[in-house]
């Protein structure tokens, strides 16, 4: 079994990587793979640009799971994160009563701040991803996560949302009288007075009351949010789960996934290998070469010297690979060739599924047990 078939039968499959290096069409390219091998399969983006969508040829994703059909007998599904409709539903689920739910969600700081509460888009794709684990609709779970240079921000978050929550300065605003007892002047307590009753005529908020109503009942959900931030972190670190680095041979890129490779390593997360994309890996050039004894003279020199640049930049993507291989020591699960336009259809995908996964197409597994 090649590191990449191991890869598909994981349970849950986390995609990571910088911008641009073809991490969303990986993901996808996995996700067809893994239907192919039938298992029961879902990708999801975490990325807002949303080019998932475009990988897959649809007009349109949305967290309720899209159909894509590979042929006639094999189809995997696409999501994508919808931050307010997981918040909604969170907090039905962690509310202490139906009412308190609904005094929640109708809470007009919750409903300008659900979608911006710091850190609150990345601990929702964190908690939809246990949601589609923990069901069992899916067997394999591949994760597109967004572009970025703070790999831990997605990681931690579930913590740090928690943190936050239950911060002093949080629950200050329990008692919203207490913002103004504890400016020591008179002129300073008049003064913002003055402020949150002007603010409460420009948004029409009755500000500190929505504050401490909307604390006060974040306040009975914290033990729900703590102990799902724990089934999180121990999700992220399970044996069936895997993290994969997405990169180009670029030098920039390189040092960047060595960088993620360090940041999950730091934090203990199960790391299966590296997915390399645009790869140039050229043969090296025979002087008996049948296929240039035909041409003139004239033309059988220029063959060379572009036989030649493609040989360098074979050399130096060898390199940088080697380079990634000696400071991270995982595996390289796949070499994707350099193609000249990204995999726009089903179809398209599946070329690319093809270079990344050989012998996808040929083989035919029985479906394993859920």
């Amino acid at each position: 079994m090649t590191g990449i078939e191991h890869l598909l039968n994981k349970r849950l499959v986390i995609c990571v990587g910088c911008g641009g290096v073809g991490k969303t069409t990986s993901a996808a390219a996995l996700a067809l793979a893994g239907a192919l091998h039938r298992r029961r399969t879902a990708v999801i983006t975490v990325d807002p640009a949303r080019r998932l969508k475009d990988a897959l040829g649809l007009d349109e994703l949305s967290i309720d799971p899209r159909p894509v059909e590979v042929d006639a007998e094999t189809r995997f599904d696409a999501l994508a994160l919808d931050t307010k409709r997981t918040f909604d539903s969170l907090v039905q689920r962690f509310a202490a009563s139906p009412q308190a739910a609904t005094r929640i969600l109708n809470n007009r700081l919750y409903q300008e701040l659900s979608n911006e509460l710091a850190g609150s888009a990345k601990y929702m794709a964190m908690e939809k991803l246990h949601e589609l684990v923990t069901s069992k609709r899916y067997q394999l779970l591949i994760v597109d996560t967004p572009p970025s240079a703070h790999l831990q921000d997605l990681l931690t978050a579930p913590n740090r949302l928690v943190g936050l929550l239950a911060s002093r300065a949080v629950r200050l605003l329990q008692a919203p009288t207490s913002l103004l007892s504890g400016v020591e002047s008179a002129a300073g307590r008049l003064a913002l007075s003055g402020l949150l009753k002007a603010l409460q005529r420009w948004t029409g908020f009755d500000l500190l009351n929505d504050l401490a109503e909307f604390v006060s009942s974040f306040e009975h959900m914290l033990e729900g949010f703590s102990k799902r931030a724990e089934e999180v972190t121990r999700l992220l670190h399970a044996p069936s789960t895997a993290f994969v680095l997405v990169t180009t041979p670029e030098a920039r890129t390189i040092e960047t996934t060595i960088g993620f490779h360090r940041d999950l390593s730091s934090g203990a997360y199960p790391v299966a290998g590296v997915i390399a994309n645009r790869v140039v890996a050229f043969p090296r050039l025979l002087e008996s070469e049948p296929a240039l004894a035909k041409w003139e003279a004239g033309l059988t020199n220029k063959l060379r010297r572009n036989y030649q640049e493609l040989r360098e930049l074979s050399r130096r993507d060898r390199r940088a690979l080697q380079h990634l291989h000696s400071q991270t020591h995982v595996p390289l699960l796949g070499a994707v060739p350099a193609v000249n336009i990204a995999p726009t259809t089903v179809e398209g995908l599946r070329r690319f599924a093809t270079l990344l996964v050989p012998g996808v197409e040929e083989r035919s597994y029985p479906s394993p047990a859920a």
